[in-house]
């Protein structure tokens, strides 16, 4: 195969995973609602305007998830895949902040579960926990192997109250994306292609 054939290759690969779908619906509340998600739990988790806690606004846009009142809350979403390469892997990114309450304070994770054809859990992984309650928002994000034989991923936010009456614990701008990890020979062409690059400019020139 030619340079440039190679090159072009290897460009593409970078396009693809970098233009990667989100697979969830309402993943930032910005329906204003949960349209898409399944509550589960004890809590009343809801969609909030930044009005539950005056001095937390949303991540993004007019809305985030907030666990409401309880000790536990969870929403979920399932997303069916298509055919999958080998390798493939689940990516995963959202925004977690709660009010002020101590260390721990009311905070929150996300996990997944991989479900086979016949709705069977082949395996679920779970986040670190996020706690950031000194008034910023902090982002987690992640990748997760996902296992053979997965025909869909059960994508679950889970809201834990630490301390209080009120579950103080907020997710925004939660992102499910699936991408292969390329085969050796292609991470090779791929870091020789980027490499390469300059020298053809400089030929072209």
């Amino acid at each position: 195969m030619s340079l440039p054939r190679r090159l072009a290759l290897s460009l593409a690969f970078c396009a693809t995973a970098a233009s990667a779908q989100n697979l969830l619906t309402n993943p930032g509340a910005e329906a204003g609602s949960l349209a898409g998600w399944t509550p589960g739990g004890t809590a009343s988790v809801r969609v909030d305007d930044g009005s539950f806690n005056s001095n937390i606004k949303p991540f993004e846009g007019s809305y985030a998830f907030v666990g409401g009142n309880g000790l536990y809350g969870s929403l979920t979403q399932t997303v069916t895949l298509g055919a999958l390469a080998a390798g493939s892997l689940a990516n995963v990114s959202f925004w977690e902040q709660g009010l002020n309450q101590g260390n721990p304070s009311d905070h929150a994770y996300v996990s997944l579960s991989f479900l086979d054809a016949g709705n069977t859990v082949l395996q679920s992984v779970s986040t670190p926990i996020v706690d950031s309650h000194l008034g910023s928002w902090q982002q987690y994000s992640g990748s997760f192997a996902i296992p053979v034989g997965t025909v869909a991923i059960a994508y679950t936010m889970n809201f834990q109250r630490a301390a209080g009456s009120d579950l103080d614990a907020y997710i925004d701008a939660n992102v499910l994306t699936v991408t292969a990890v390329p085969e050796p020979a292609a991470a090779l062409m791929l870091a020789g292609g980027l490499l390469l690059m300059p020298l053809l400019k400089r030929r072209r020139d």
